[in-house]
Formats: structure tokens, sequence, C-alpha cells
């Protein structure tokens, strides 16, 4: 019983204190599905969006003639995506914190341009395990398109 009880506070513990594996994981995806929106921007020569709410994330592209952003949402790669449940995105833009809605709105309204020049808005997305102060991800991108990754303790830097 003795060692139960130590294993299961060692487990524990180095849950509570470890890296979030889940996490790491979607802001790996997130970042690859970022990279592809760009090469896809520049091999096509159109304009792609990136849209965030609390809880999914969607790319979009923009239609000129109607002037409208569409939904990419037959894209095997690019469609909606829901983050998994306990995940808290944070998202700055330009330097400037942006409050992150609850759900979409009915027209797409990106927050993050991919550009079919290869320029990117400029961003840093943090994601966090809910109720945790420590980033367990973090995606940043500048204006000419340069995506980085931080996993784990790296992600607070």
């Amino acid at each position: 019983m003795v060692i139960g009880v130590i294993t299961a506070a060692a487990v524990l513990a180095l849950t509570a204190g470890g890296r979030d594996r889940d996490i790491e994981q979607q802001g790996r995806r997130l970042a690859a599905l970022l990279a592809l929106a760009s090469e896809e921007a520049v091999m096509q020569g159109r304009e792609f969006g990136f849209e965030l709410v609390a809880d999914s994330y969607r790319f979009v592209v923009y239609e000129p003639e109607p002037d409208e952003w569409w939904l990419l949402d037959d894209d095997m790669h690019l469609g909606p995506r829901q983050l998994p449940n306990g995940v808290r995105p944070t998202l700055v833009l330009e330097g400037r914190d942006l409050t992150v809605a609850a759900s979409f709105a009915e027209t797409p309204r990106p927050q993050v341009l991919l550009l079919s020049s290869g320029e990117m808005t400029p961003f840093r997305l943090t994601l966090y395990r809910q109720g945790q102060t420590q980033p367990a991800a973090s995606i940043e991108a500048d204006a000419i398109g340069r995506l980085s990754l931080r996993l784990g303790e790296e992600a607070a830097q």
C-alpha cells in the first residue's frame, strides 16, 4: 500500500510539473498547418487567412471578384479544426493582445493574413492548459512569413 501511495504521488508530481505533450502536439500540428497554408498561398497566388476562436480555428481564402473570404471547409488539410478540451489559446497581433472570440462570426474575419507574396501578419499564438499560467506551446511569425515553434519551458520566453 505504501508503494502504491508513493507511486501515485510521483505520477501526479510528474504530470503537474512535466510537459504537456497533448498541447505540444497540437502546437506542432498548428505550426505545420500555418506553414502549409502559407505555401499554398504562394503556390496558388491567392491570399489565405487564419481565424482563431476560443475552441477552434479555420483557414479561409480571399476571392477578389465577390470581395469575400471563403471557408476552406472541404479541404482535407486546411478545413476547420477543434482545439482539444481544456486548451486555452491567446493571440498577439503585431504586438497587441487580441481578445479571442467565443465563436466564429457569420462571415469569416481572419486575424492572420498569409499573403501570396509569402508575407504574413506578425503574430504570437500561445496555447495553455485551462487553469495554467505557464504556456505549453507558442507559435510566432514575423512579417516575412518565418514561423517558429517553442514547446514546454521555451514557450514562456
